[in-house]
C-alpha cells in the first residue's frame, strides 16, 4: 500500500471516529451501541432468530441474547413463533422500537445538517462531490 493511502486511511479513520463520538454525545441515548446496533440490525434484516442475529452482529448468542432481553424489556423489540419451526422465536422490532430509532436518526441527521450549514461553501461543495467515495467505502 502506498504511503499517501496510508496518511489518507489514517486521516479519514481519525476524522470519521472524532465526528461520530460528536454526533453521540450531541444525541444521548438511552442505549448502548451495541444495543443500537441490535435494534437497527432487526429492522434491517426482519424478524431474525436470535442465533443469526448474533452472527450478524459478529458477537456469540449468550451475549446477543442479555442485548435482546434488555430492548425487550424497553418494548422495543419482540418475539414471535416462528412459523417455521415452532421450538424457535423471530425477532421483530415493535412499532416503539422504529419510532426510537427514527428519533436518533432525525437528531443524527440535525447534527450533520448544522456542522455541515457551518462550513464555507467550497468545503461543502468538497463533501458533497467525496459522498460516492465514501459511500462506496461503506457498501458491503
Amino acid at each position: 500500500m502506498a504511503p499517501a493511502d496510508l496518511e489518507l486511511s489514517d486521516r479519514l479513520r481519525n476524522a470519521l471516529g472524532r465526528l461520530h463520538r460528536r454526533a453521540r454525545r450531541h444525541t444521548p441515548q438511552a442505549l448502548t451501541v451495541g444495543q443500537v446496533s441490535t435494534l437497527a440490525a432487526v429492522e434491517a434484516i426482519g424478524p431474525v432468530r436470535l442465533v443469526d442475529l448474533a452472527d450478524h452482529e459478529g458477537v456469540r448468542a449468550p451475549t446477543q441474547s442479555r442485548v435482546v432481553a434488555t430492548l425487550e424489556d424497553m418494548s422495543l423489540l419482540a418475539r414471535t413463533a416462528d412459523p417455521a419451526d415452532r421450538r424457535a422465536c423471530l425477532l421483530t422490532i415493535t412499532d416503539e422500537g422504529r419510532a426510537w430509532l427514527d428519533r436518533l436518526r432525525a437528531d443524527r441527521t440535525a447534527f450533520y445538517a448544522t456542522r455541515i450549514a457551518a462550513l464555507p461553501p467550497e468545503q461543502r461543495a468538497a463533501l458533497a462531490a467525496a459522498l460516492p467515495a465514501l459511500e462506496a467505502l461503506a457498501a458491503p
